[in-house]
């Protein structure tokens, strides 16, 4: 490869890298955009999908405190979904998927308008098309002009796949709940929490890969990589079912089934008096999950962070003490949630921020994955 050809491939991957960590700080914004939607019990504000009112943009929105929240978060979510669509295909370096997704969800939507389909239908006609023949001219396009690996095009991919099943399962928690299936919307609330914390995953794994192909550091032999590979990734699986308790707690409503903390009742018992579905799992994520992740966390963070002490630039030793520090914040914001009896905006907080302790375990992953597999980064294309 010539100098100038060097130089624009590193061009490239470095707008990819912007690219991936603007769309991770988005999905930030919108994790904690919805839960504050959660908080407020805004969920149903505007009870259709995937128009609000029977509008795109229904009037007097920003006025209402709730519809604000609502639709607000569904403008946000289809932000996220374009800057995710122009990243993969700028991953697969097929950018030509996303002018013949434009086209198909204009021809579509327009000859739902001239056969007399409801603005409803034409709304999905704008959307699902676009979205798959997107996947389709992405894929039979090849990957010729990609300037990544496999891992990363497949990374790329699942996100995408993602953001389309967020839109799928947050709609369907509108229009089910509207239809009178409660319970069948509940489920859907609680899946739709959990997919955004996998979405965040896939998106922080890929531009901590991407990142990394702007360098070439060699592996290491160290015998203190291979056992932090397993424990750091014994923490990623830890925090996400951490996680998934907490989001079936709060669309349960049982943030509060145990009100006192460290007590677990009325008489300063540590175990909670009454057993029901609600305390049950307040108790399994408030104090057993609790202790267990900071423990875990912690034990796993020790030995990459004594590794790569004598190196304090080390990317490794900064992200093993910023997990470290996140999860002592997490717990101690968890305790504040409780004894202030779950004020909205610190409860959201504290959704945004175990979401920050996963995504930075999950690049420490990476990272000691890139050092202990040198050649995962560099595969064929």
């Amino acid at each position: 490869m010539t100098h100038a050809g060097f130089r624009t491939t590193l061009l490239k991957i470095n707008q990819l890298i912007w690219t991936a960590r603007g769309a991770v700080v988005l999905v930030f914004c919108l994790i904690f955009i919805g839960g504050l939607v959660t908080s407020w019990q805004a969920g149903m504000a505007v009870p259709d999908w995937p128009l609000s009112f029977g509008s795109f943009n229904p009037e007097g929105w920003w006025a209402n405190f709730p519809v604000r929240l609502e639709h607000g978060h569904r403008l946000f979510a289809a932000c996220v979904g374009v800057v995710v669509g122009v990243l993969c295909a700028g991953v697969w370096g097929n950018m030509r998927a996303l002018w013949v997704a434009v086209f198909v969800s204009v021809v579509a939507s327009w000859m739902g308008g001239k056969y007399g389909a409801p603005l409803s239908m034409r709304a999905h006609l704008g959307i699902w098309p676009a979205a798959i023949a997107f996947l389709v001219w992405l894929l039979a396009g090849g990957s010729s002009r990609s300037q990544t690996g496999r891992t990363e095009r497949v990374l790329a991919l699942i996100a995408f796949v993602l953001v389309c099943c967020q839109a799928t399962l947050g709609g369907l928690r509108v229009t089910r709940e509207t239809a009178g299936f409660v319970d069948v919307a509940l489920v859907f609330r609680i899946v739709h929490a959990c997919v955004a914390q996998g979405f965040l995953v896939v998106l922080v794994a890929l531009a901590a890969r991407l990142a990394l192909l702007r360098t070439e550091a060699p592996g290491m032999s160290s015998p203190v990589i291979g056992p932090s590979l397993r424990w750091v990734g014994a923490a990623v699986i830890a925090v996400y079912g951490q996680l998934v308790l907490g989001a079936t707690m709060r669309h349960m409503g049982a943030g509060l089934a145990i009100p006192t903390f460290p007590a677990a009742n009325s008489e300063g018992g540590w175990l909670p008096k009454v057993h029901n579905l609600y305390t049950d799992i307040n108790f399994s994520h408030t104090r057993i999950g609790a202790f267990f992740v900071v423990l875990l966390v912690l034990v796993a963070i020790y030995q990459p962070a004594r590794a790569f002490a004598s190196s304090r630039g080390s990317a490794v030793f900064a992200r093993a003490i910023l997990c470290g520090g996140l999860v002592v914040l997490q717990a101690i914001l968890g305790v504040l949630v409780v004894l202030h009896q779950k004020p909205k905006t610190l409860a959201s907080l504290h959704v945004v921020l175990g979401a920050a302790l996963l995504a930075s375990l999950a690049a420490l992953w990476v990272h000691l994955a890139s050092l202990y597999f040198p050649t995962g980064r560099g595969e064929a294309r």
